[in-house]
């Protein structure tokens, strides 16, 4: 089909019309590609019937293009506009059987609240544009999966959400459609990482980061054993990473998405809601929304995004507890079949790589300490610590293009200040750096807080020197 075919197949001004416009919205959305509902679809169906129609007669010439365009059309206020706009032009539609069904169609969007129509509308357009993705001339053979993938998403579950997520009221559904439609990208199946690339770009972190060796060298070796299996094999045991604050944790689990290509997410799981944060709530309560891992990995192109599952030491009970869900996560088998509760729908988050942290072991439930490997991070030190300083620094430069450099005292002053966690050194340097521009200074130099009172209080900082 070519990208912008035009519409005169259909006999405007004759009684032939209508039955041109079915049997062309019948050819032409038959290559769409695309998951909807049977009443999405039908919707879908009658709109590109009632604008085929409306162009032709608009236009001598009328594309497909103009199709697009007028439901997209800025100057509709409405979607609920462009449906009043069809029995307006009743002349059009000759013809008993033209009449009866416009008669119908306005029935059923007269029943349509607003929302609910822009909806309707909008996935409309999404499933006209899905002609273009069609395959052009081009003999089908049977589909294959993309190279280095699992299935994360089934297509027939994904059917059957979209079922349910139309019978559920609009408010409560605002953006989750968005959800499944990314799902249904490529079938379902979301990539495997890069094993042997992800170790190469892992191990450089090893030189910045010395207290970290430990738990990088075990995710270096389940890297290079996963470069060697089959995608469905793919699995890295979860870390549970043990320390202070503001040492280094979640640096490692960025610097690990960041080798593998990978998103990541971070999630607490001493809220009172953290289960409902990873399995969604149910339709049926108030506020409720699908799970950060389906809409993770359905918006994502990986089936391994690293999920930072943050204070596992401060777990506590409630309404919905993290406990049970993290064990069924951190379980392979129980992993393939998760379900989010938004749109009782299982999918497979058995790839997912998941790093733990906490700042002590005394909270943590003995049955998630089981599942993880356990690794003591301990504070860095001075010379590792000017190091990540200047690197803020360096970042800072190539970021703004601003040559500023890095006062060397106050940087060293800084380093060695070990009370200061790495969050705050950041913040710190990035302060120095906003300052240099905002005075046109060439050298950034670094305010020290005192010893012994809250870091960031107005008036509790030194320039260059450290109170003691």
């Amino acid at each position: 089909m070519e990208d912008n075919f035009d519409l005169a197949c259909i006999r405007i001004g004759t009684s032939y019309a209508f039955d041109d416009a079915v049997a062309l919205a019948s050819r032409t959305l038959g290559k769409a590609r695309i998951l909807m509902d049977e009443a999405t679809r039908e919707f879908s169906t009658n709109l590109f019937i009632a604008v085929a129609m409306q162009v032709s007669v608009d236009k001598e010439s009328g594309m497909f293009k103009d199709m697009l365009e007028l439901i997209v059309d800025p100057r509709w206020d409405s979607a609920m506009q462009i449906l009043q706009s069809f029995p307006n032009n009743r002349p059009i539609f000759t013809g008993h059987v033209a009449e009866d069904w416009l008669d119908r169609f306005e029935k059923k969007f007269e029943r349509l609240e607003s929302g609910r129509a822009d909806m309707l509308v909008k996935r409309s357009y999404i499933h006209w544009k899905a002609v273009l993705d069609a395959p052009k001339n081009i003999p089908r053979r049977k589909k294959q999966k993309p190279r280095d993938s699992v299935q994360v998403f089934n297509p027939e579950s994904l059917e059957n959400a979209m079922t349910l997520l139309n019978s559920i009221k609009q408010e409560k559904k605002t953006g989750c459609d968005s959800i499944l439609e990314a799902a249904q990208i490529n079938d379902g199946y979301r990539a495997i990482p890069n094993a042997k690339k992800g170790v190469v770009k892992l191990g450089e972190a090893k030189h910045n980061f010395e207290n970290l060796v430990e738990p990088i060298n075990r995710l270096e070796t389940g890297l290079v054993l996963a470069s060697c299996m089959k995608p469905q094999d793919f699995h890295l045991t979860p870390i549970l990473l043990l320390g202070e604050p503001g040492i280094g944790k979640t640096y490692l689990a960025t610097q690990l998405a960041e080798s593998l290509g990978v998103p990541m997410e971070k999630i607490s799981a001493g809220g009172a809601q953290g289960g409902f944060q990873l399995t969604g709530s149910h339709s049926t309560w108030t506020a409720a929304r699908p799970g950060a891992l389906i809409a993770l990995l359905a918006t994502g192109k990986s089936a391994s995004p690293v999920v930072v599952i943050d204070e596992v030491d401060k777990i506590r009970d409630s309404n919905c507890p993290v406990l049970p869900v993290l064990l069924d996560l951190l379980e392979p088998g129980t992993g393939r079949n998760f379900k989010d509760e938004f749109f009782e729908m299982q999918f497979d988050a058995s790839k997912v790589i998941f790093v733990l942290t906490a700042n002590s072991l005394a909270g943590v439930p003995a049955s998630l300490l089981s599942r993880c490997e356990i690794f003591n991070v301990p504070l860095p030190d001075a010379k590792q610590r000017l190091r990540i300083i200047k690197s803020v620094a360096e970042k800072l430069r190539m970021k703004t293009g601003k040559q500023i450099a890095l006062d060397k005292g106050s940087s060293e002053l800084l380093a060695e200040r070990v009370d200061i966690d790495l969050r705050r050194v950041t913040f710190l340097v990035e302060d120095a750096f906003a300052k240099a521009i905002q005075s046109g200074d060439a050298v950034a130099c670094v305010l020290i807080p005192k010893r012994g009172n809250r870091e960031g209080a107005m008036g509790k900082f030194e320039v260059g020197r450290v109170l003691h």
